[in-house]
């Protein structure tokens, strides 16, 4: 009996074995010359660190090299664009943020490309939370009390954000509005800036995320909530903003990498099944970590799915806000 479930074992061992070794020699045989994936923000950003790690083990799962390359400019708009102009051939891939891409079509209107029919999705990689982050010396104790006191003052309390149109920005906007908050919105080049005058109390409150975390953790500032369906394996004490009483609100980042819209069937598929291979290496997923990305695989038609929803939601708040950069 022992020697019969040994050899079960051993036999659905093999059977794995193959399964995975099947599925790169697919995409090998699939891809045949260099990808070419855009990180359309600066080298040494945290999407440029994300993308290096990302290129390196999906070339190795496919036996060829992966370029990386860096064309920043105009909220990432500008790689995102030549990546929508590139030949279906050319193995060009770009990795976003959905919220980020598809709410610049809305605020950058002379772009060329549409965020949906102008690319091919391949798969998304992990989800980025957002936290309500406060001076430790402002007012309120807990989410409720940080409600009533700014509900009942509109227009007393100040936030910062990474800047007009940027991802902490829409995000506030967002949660003020579903709880009719009355809030003057102080921009800066960046997150670090925005969370140094928090800390100063030259502006009372943000909404941001990685930016956010060590600062919270040091005591620098006091987080009152936070995005995603559970709490934080960092802050097990910090409630989610439906927990907090913000049902409605719930808001993530969710990562992923296009292609050109004309990019051949089996060449996306190809890449997306190298993209769910390369989230399974530690390297990958200790980056992913480390820029607060939780990482997760998801399909394409998830991930296609996300940028639909996405562009609906932001469009609306742009218009509602009346947001223009």
């Amino acid at each position: 009996m022992q020697f019969v479930k040994l050899m079960r074992v051993l036999a659905s061992t093999a059977a794995l074995s193959l399964s995975v070794l099947d599925g790169a020699a697919h995409a090998q045989s699939a891809i045949d010359k260099p990808v070419h994936l855009v990180v359309p923000f600066a080298a040494g950003g945290a999407t440029d660190a994300i993308g290096r790690v990302l290129g390196k083990k999906v070339g190795e799962v496919l036996g060829v090299p992966v370029i990386v390359e860096n064309r920043p400019g105009a909220g990432g708009t500008i790689g995102i664009d030549y990546v929508a102009r590139a030949s279906a051939d050319s193995n060009t891939i770009v990795l976003v943020n959905a919220l980020q891409h598809t709410s610049s079509v809305k605020l950058y209107p002379d772009l060329k490309y549409d965020a949906i029919r102008s690319f091919r999705p391949l798969a998304s990689i992990g989800t980025l939370r957002y936290m309500l982050v406060v001076n430790p010396d402002f007012p309120a104790a807990d989410y409720a009390a940080y409600i009533r006191l700014v509900r009942a003052q509109p227009g007393k309390f100040s936030y910062a954000s990474a800047g007009v149109g940027s991802a902490p920005h829409l995000v506030m906007e967002l949660f003020a509005s579903m709880e009719g908050l009355k809030m003057l919105h102080v921009p800066y080049n960046g997150s670090g800036p925005a969370m140094n005058d928090v800390i100063a109390n030259h502006v009372q409150v943000s909404m941001d995320n990685v930016a956010a975390v060590p600062l919270v953790k040091a005591g620098r500032l006091r987080a009152l909530a936070i995005s995603g369906n559970r709490r934080s394996d960092a802050f097990p004490n910090l409630p989610t903003f439906a927990e907090a009483g913000a049902r409605d609100f719930n808001v993530v980042g969710v990562w992923g990498v296009l292609a050109p819209a004309a990019m051949p069937e089996r060449t996306a598929a190809a890449l997306g099944d190298a993209i769910q291979q390369a989230l399974k290496d530690a390297a990958v997923t200790e980056t992913l970590v480390g820029q607060g990305i939780a990482p997760e695989y998801g399909p394409a038609t998830q991930f296609t799915q996300t940028l639909r929803e996405e562009a609906e939601r932001w469009s609306k708040l742009i218009d509602l806000v009346k947001i223009k950069l």
